[in-house]
């Protein structure tokens, strides 16, 4: 009890579900009420208003009923609102801070050694390409040290812009110069020099083999220097990256049964033969011996490297 009011009994009525009749029995004694409250404003007005009461009442009618629905009205508005928010404050998540910086590190970094415009050298695109970043692409292949990189450079020996010719000459000439150079020095090393007659060999194929590698050698000089290459490495017995060399060779040529036995001699001379499991895998894919290519692909070290997941899900699945 508190002021002489059961405010237990208050809150049972609002418990309680009101009917439409209930509702309708309301709004008419509201409305009787303010009709009657307007009557008596109406009755106690000055007396030179008199002559205006049944539009002044008329007035204090629609005003004071007006203000019960307007009231109904904002009541509804509000407690939309309130559900709303209500609502919007138990659906809404949690967000946990994610430092990029620190989730980057568990990532490989993959860096573009050719920068992306040198995609476009030999293609429909190069006419499109000016001078100064043709100049600056060929720069950056040639510095890639990447497979076929000088072959890609002499293409531009014909190029309409003579700074670009020049400088494609420039460069081609510079790396055969220089591989010559090291030709000369080695034979003459090897020439002088019995007791270490078989490590100066294995370098002078290699420098041979730097021809074909970079795309120096033409089509007609494959052939020659492929040849010489074996030549010389098939006087080596003991050297196992002689052997490694011969497979590629080898595998260049398309003698797969030859390179996989240069590959397995190899092995046999100490290399890990993990280190030469792609090769083991192309020679086996160029065989077309597919269902052995699965076992040279390592799943421990693979899986760790985010850029082969999709080249171990095809062939896991075979």
């Amino acid at each position: 009890m508190f002021d002489g009011f059961d405010f237990n009994k208050v809150l049972s009525l609002l418990d309680d579900t009101n009917s439409i009749e209930s509702l309708s029995l309301f709004v008419s004694i509201e409305i009787a009420f303010w009709v009657v409250i307007s009557l008596l404003l109406v009755i106690f007005i000055p007396k030179k208003y008199k002559q205006h009461r049944f539009e002044i009442f008329i007035f204090f009618a629609v005003i004071n009923i007006g203000l019960l629905f307007i009231g109904i009205v904002l009541t509804i508005i509000m407690i939309l609102f309130g559900f709303a928010w209500a609502t919007h404050r138990i659906s809404r998540p949690s967000y946990e801070t994610v430092y990029f910086e620190e989730q980057v590190t568990h990532f490989p970094f993959v860096e573009s050694k050719f920068h992306e415009g040198i995609l476009a050298l030999d293609s429909k695109f190069e006419d499109d390409i000016s001078s100064d970043e043709k100049i600056k692409s060929l720069k950056i292949l040639y510095d890639s040290n990447a497979q076929g990189n000088i072959g890609k450079i002499q293409h531009f020996l014909s190029d309409s812009s003579d700074e670009v010719r020049l400088y494609a000459f420039a460069l081609v000439s510079t790396f055969e110069k220089r591989l010559n150079q090291q030709i000369k020095e080695l034979q003459e090393s090897i020439s002088h020099n019995d007791n270490r007659k078989d490590k100066y060999s294995f370098e002078l194929a290699q420098t041979y083999w730097q021809f074909i590698y970079h795309g120096v050698a033409n089509a007609q000089l494959v052939g020659f220097y492929t040849d010489k290459i074996e030549n010389i490495l098939k006087k080596i017995d003991s050297n196992p990256s002689a052997f490694i060399l011969l497979g590629k060779i080898s595998l260049f040529n398309r003698r797969y049964e030859q390179a996989h036995d240069s590959f397995s001699k190899a092995v046999e001379l100490g290399v890990p033969k993990k280190s030469l499991y792609t090769f083991f895998a192309e020679i086996k894919y160029s065989q077309g011996r597919y269902n052995e290519v699965s076992k040279y692909i390592l799943a421990d070290e693979f899986d760790i490297d985010l850029r082969l997941k999709p080249l171990i899900n095809v062939w896991r699945e075979r």
